[in-house]
This record gives C-alpha cells, structure tokens and sequence, in this order.
C-alpha cells in the first residue's frame, strides 16, 4: 500500500481469506490511516471490523526491586524478583517442546537439563 509511505510504523498483511489487516501503534494512530486511506488515497469505501488489541509485556532485566506479599493474618509472606525467561524457552514453550501439563518430575528433569536450573525452580 501507498500509505506505509506516510506511516512507517503502519504494518499491513493479507490473510488466506482475502481480508486485509492493519497494524498499527495505537488507536489514534490507526484513525489517521484510515482517514487517509479513505479521504486521499482512494474513493472506494473502506469496511472496517472491531478493532483487536494485542497486549503484550516482557521483562528485559531483573527488578531491581523486590515485590512482596503478604497473608492478612500476616503468617505468610512472599517475595518475588521479575527477571527475564533463558534465552530459547519462550520458542520451546510456543513449539510446544515443554508444555504446563507434564508430571512435576518430567518438567524439573527437562529444566535441569536443558536450562540447568536447580530442582526447587525447575519444579
């Protein structure tokens, strides 16, 4: 399309249905594109779905600062520390190498050895 020209964050893609799909940064974003893409680019009408919103989050360092939690008895406390998955597992997790519902035992033995992790995180 002409109007990837005009907005070089604008990501287009026709799927196997023939529909065309846009992606772009964020919903104010998108309304330019489509307003161009009506008003100057062509006087054809556009339809357009419901918009779809990808969420997504990583975490690129370790926290620098600890998360805690506690029971409202105050018995129990848990401290927790974000730090960045072993540079492969999120593909052997999306490829279905390793998946959540394996026995206990076959997860730790697979985080052991494939990413030698120590058997309480493994499990």
């Amino acid at each position: 399309l002409q109007v990837n020209k005009s907005y070089p964050l604008l990501a287009t893609k026709v799927e196997e249905s023939g529909e065309r799909v846009i992606r772009g940064t964020g919903e104010l974003y998108l309304d330019c594109v489509m307003h161009d893409l009506r008003k100057l680019y062509s006087d054809i009408e556009v339809k357009v779905a419901d918009p779809v919103v990808a969420f997504c989050e990583t975490v690129v360092e370790t926290s620098s600062l600890k998360c805690f939690a506690e029971t409202p008895n105050k018995k129990n406390k848990l401290t927790m520390v974000a730090e960045p998955l072993d540079k492969g597992l999120a593909e052997d997790i999306e490829n279905k190498v390793v998946q959540i519902d394996w026995p206990k035992r076959r997860l730790g033995e697979f985080f052991q050895k494939k990413y030698e992790w120590d058997l309480l995180a493994s499990r």
